[in-house]
């Protein structure tokens, strides 16, 4: 299992590049050194409390929207999660199908 400091990096990366954002413009927006933001987003280490608070005003999202990161984990957890959806949802089973087809 990854560990939340992997995880939150991939999420920070993630938010920088929908927003079109360099390392260092993303660096200078909230206050830190362009060597601390890229240790944050490769999970050397997790940002301090006020550098969260400018992230989260940067990106303009509430608190939790920056902690979600199920969608970053290991494929296999998450092709696992899809199989057990889709073997309970028949419906889902035949929108997928038409999407695909």
């Amino acid at each position: 299992m990854e560990s939340i400091k992997n995880l939150f990096g991939k999420r920070i990366k993630e938010l920088r590049k929908e927003r079109s954002l360099t390392q260092e413009k993303l660096a200078e927006l909230i206050g830190i050194d362009t060597r601390n933001l890229i240790k944050i987003e490769n999970g050397e280490t997790f940002p301090r409390v006020s550098t969260l608070d400018k992230l989260i005003e940067v990106f303009d999202i509430t608190p939790d929207e920056i902690l979600k990161t199920e969608h970053l984990k290991d494929t296999e957890i998450l092709k696992n999660k899809i199989i057990d959806k889709l073997n309970s949802d028949e419906k889902l089973v035949r929108m997928i199908y038409k999407m695909l087809f």
